[in-house]
């Protein structure tokens, strides 16, 4: 489907519990979809083998970490487990200034801190798009955390709880889209950019 030429570059941001398939349609947005890229995010983790600083991550110490938070230079951060994750507003403004659209899935934290950065800048009010997916129902979401093999049970009850906590913010996104095959997720998803793209171009129908 053609878009119309002078749409301006969107920041899609997908949410949603884990097992929900964020990861898999964010990636798949960057595949698929020309001229897309996936936002290049930063951590204080050591680089896992075959990773690239500033392809994979932007790869700092703590101490800059550190530093890059005094100065304001993420739109938003968070410590997961013994490591920190953040989005550096730089690489958000080149990109969406460069007319490249964007896409990256965090949780709700993150769109919240990025929801509130948007208050103070009109670029990233302008182009953020933000999507949760929402599970059809816990008993498939535990389903989908199970077919997985990658946690106990002990692990995939807390990630159920924590899903349930997720999804009451839902209500908070710009879009949400009832997950149901991988082939109608992203189907959605894409029909969601593609609407956008036409409504900031004003050419919406």
């Amino acid at each position: 489907m053609d878009l119309p030429v002078a749409a301006p570059a969107l920041l899609l941001v997908i949410s949603g519990p884990a097992g929900s398939g964020k990861s898999t349609l964010c990636n798949r947005m960057v595949e698929e979809c020309s001229g897309m890229e996936r936002v290049v995010t930063s951590t204080t983790r050591s680089p896992r083998e075959g990773e690239v600083d500033k392809e994979d991550y932007f790869f700092f110490s703590n101490e800059e970490f550190d530093q890059l938070v005094e100065e304001g230079a993420f739109l938003e951060w968070a410590k997961v487990h013994a490591n920190r994750y953040g989005t550096l507003r730089r690489v958000i403004q080149e990109k969406l200034s460069s007319n490249i659209d964007l896409c990256m899935n965090i949780d709700v934290q993150g769109v919240e801190s990025l929801k509130r950065a948007a208050e103070k800048e009109s670029l990233l009010a302008q182009r953020l798009v933000t999507v949760f997916v929402i599970p059809k129902d816990f008993e498939e979401l535990q389903k989908r955390l199970t077919s997985r093999g990658q946690d106990d049970a002990d692990e995939i009850e807390r990630r159920l709880i924590t899903a349930k906590a997720e999804v009451k913010h839902s209500e908070e996104y710009d879009f949400c889209i009832t997950s149901g095959s991988k082939e109608e997720d992203f189907a959605a998803l894409r029909r969601i950019w593609e609407e956008e793209k036409r409504r900031t171009s004003g050419l919406a129908e």
